[in-house]
């Protein structure tokens, strides 16, 4: 499942629900957002090429990025939600208001739905699709439960084969009666690590597949015509022609395990107390110190390196501490004591 941002050598190992556990706040926030964020973006732009060549559309021209915890260096407040997701909601249209009115009567002027990857902090990651992230009046609710029960017949078989669920005991085009609840769409949870091979193919599957609801519900919330059937039957052409996702995990798993003999024992592997982990990433500014890539820009996965490795009698000192990426780890290992 190929698109122009690579994601091939992407991970999210078990490792990374460490920075769930940090103490503090601000640091916790900063490890996210450079660390956890450009990887999920990387993973984010190419399932956005994926709807691009599904769905015939750009979908920049009409969405815009959304992030939890907020990852903006100057804002007023960045809170800490114990979740992080990211993912694309309708940009803010400054020639109209939306058709769709608050408690107090007033228009909305951000859209309320939400299509996000979402990470726990047990370690698992899932698709997600918020048609209303908060009250919303009768009529849009009511706009949106004609549209699902007019295309029920093609839609809900296609939600089951991507393992889609929500969570109400009622039918799905019953939205109206849920007016004062939460509706939301989810796929399954996949625990980490996941890879391309281990998680992303279903993950990127049920977010193609959510973002013609979402792209509708904004058509909906801006008064426009939403085109569900066609953009269902573009997904159905595209599905059918995937290659088995199993066959591929085989064949993933297969030549994985082949490969593991080939790999040194890594130093790096030897645990280093979690906020030690990320302070050390953090003075290092987030780049590794051999090659110079970052995870934010270049979207490399980052390791911390004992410079004297522990065999040789170094200690987990700050000091002896320093910044790799996966890639120049490996070609230091545990027998060199290079200081970068």
């Amino acid at each position: 499942m190929q698109g122009s941002n690579s994601i091939d050598k992407l991970i999210f190992e078990k490792r990374d629900t460490q920075i769930f556990n940090i103490p503090d706040t601000k640091t916790r926030l900063s490890t996210l957002q450079n660390y956890f964020f450009p990887r999920l973006e990387i993973l984010l732009r190419h399932t956005l090429d994926v709807v691009a060549d599904v769905y015939h559309v750009n979908p920049y021209d009409r969405m815009t990025f959304v992030y939890c915890p907020s990852h903006r260096e100057k804002a007023k407040e960045n809170k800490d939600y114990g979740f992080v997701h990211i993912g694309v909601a309708g940009k803010r249209r400054r020639d109209r208001p939306l058709r769709i009115i608050k408690r107090d009567g007033t228009p909305f002027v951000l859209h309320v739905s939400y299509l996000t990857f979402n990470v726990l902090p047990n370690g698992t990651m899932h698709v997600n699709l918020l048609p209303f992230r908060q009250y919303v009046d009768d009529a849009h609710i009511a706009e949106i439960s004609a549209l699902v029960e007019k295309h029920s017949e093609i839609l809900l078989p296609l939600l089951s084969l991507a393992h889609i669920s929500y969570n109400s005991f009622l039918p799905l085009h019953n939205l109206i009666l849920l007016k004062d609840k939460y509706i939301t769409l989810f796929s399954p949870k996949y625990y980490f690590p996941v890879s391309s091979g281990r998680g992303f193919d279903e993950l990127i599957i049920a977010f193609v597949l959510l973002y013609a609801l979402e792209e509708s519900f904004i058509c909906i919330a801006e008064g426009e015509e939403p085109e569900l059937a066609k953009m269902l039957e573009q997904f159905k052409e595209w599905y059918v022609k995937l290659p088995n996702i199993e066959d591929e995990i085989e064949e993933g798993e297969e030549e994985e395990n082949l490969g593991l003999s080939e790999i040194p024992e890594l130093d790096s592997y030897s645990f280093v107390r979690a906020g030690k982990w990320w302070a050390v990433l953090a003075r290092d500014k987030w780049k590794c110190l051999s090659c110079g890539r970052s995870s934010r820009e270049d979207g490399v996965l980052l390791e911390v390196d004992h410079i004297i490795p522990r065999s040789k009698g170094g200690s987990d000192d700050m000091i002896n501490l320093q910044t790799l990426c996966k890639k120049c780890n490996i070609g230091k290992s545990n027998k060199d004591s290079t200081r970068l």
